[in-house]
């Protein structure tokens, strides 16, 4: 997996150029959490690992360049 690609959950690849809104993103992380009441299996790190990255990369992209 390269770094400008998230795999979503249907294990497909989709671009990592802040697709949803950052709320969305921190949705699904809470969600997350709370459907494994704060202990993440294996599989769910990962998926949580994922989220951050879209996460992240959705902040860079709300980023607005100093002029």
């Amino acid at each position: 997996m390269s770094p400008t690609s998230d795999t979503t959950t249907s294990g497909t690849l989709s671009p990592l150029a802040a697709d949803r809104p950052l709320a969305e993103i921190n949705a699904d992380i809470r969600g997350l959490f709370a459907r494994a009441e704060g202990r993440l299996s294996d599989a769910e790190r990962i998926r949580h690992a994922t989220l951050l990255l879209e996460w992240a990369a959705a902040i860079r992209a709300s980023v607005v360049p100093a002029a």
